[in-house]
């Protein structure tokens, strides 16, 4: 068995609930709690935490303002890593196993990642692997699709990922219902 993100062998491996306790619980839902990958130890215990401790501080905060580049590419990494994860448990390739190891330590090639918040947050914690590969994350208010880059022609949302040049900011984000 290899880690579904690393791709190591050499390592034990755990069970990562790909969404978090602490987020199941802020958020309310049930169902999300069981989605469950096998991750190596290493990657569970390390940036894998990391990156959760990074994505709770976002989501706990006013989301008002910019949204500075280390936000952005925490945001895109988390949402990343978790549609990865969920597409895997579902025994699909979001992104191909050979460029998943980038996620270690940065954004694998070939994601593109949209953003966009929702006027009514229900479900507020929630996913859907989509007809075209991509895969959508709902998490309080925010919405997030991540798909190989070019297959989200028309998504819904502003690019969050690859980085753009200019400010993105919080309240001009598009809303939908």
């Amino acid at each position: 068995m290899r880690c579904a993100i690393c791709q190591r062998e050499d390592l034990p491996l755990t069970r990562e609930h790909v969404f978090a306790r602490w987020l199941t619980q802020r958020v309310g839902s049930a169902g999300a709690s069981r989605v469950i990958a096998s991750v190596c130890a290493e990657c569970n215990a390390g940036w894998m935490s990391a990156l959760e401790v990074a994505f709770r501080r976002l989501l706990t905060r006013p989301r008002s303002g910019p949204i500075a580049a280390p936000d952005r590419a925490a945001l895109s990494r988390w949402f990343t890593k978790t549609a990865v994860l969920v597409a895997d448990a579902q025994g699909a390739a979001l992104v191909e196993p050979a460029r998943r190891p980038a996620l270690t330590r940065g954004m694998p090639d070939g994601v593109e990642v949209f953003i966009a918040r929702r006027r009514r947050a229900t479900p507020r914690l929630g996913y859907a692997r989509n007809s075209d590969g991509s895969v959508a994350v709902s998490v309080d208010d925010l919405l997030a699709h991540v798909a190989a880059t070019g297959v989200l022609v028309s998504a819904q949302g502003t690019r969050l990922w690859p980085l753009r040049t200019h400010a993105l900011r919080w309240d001009t984000l598009p809303v939908i219902t």
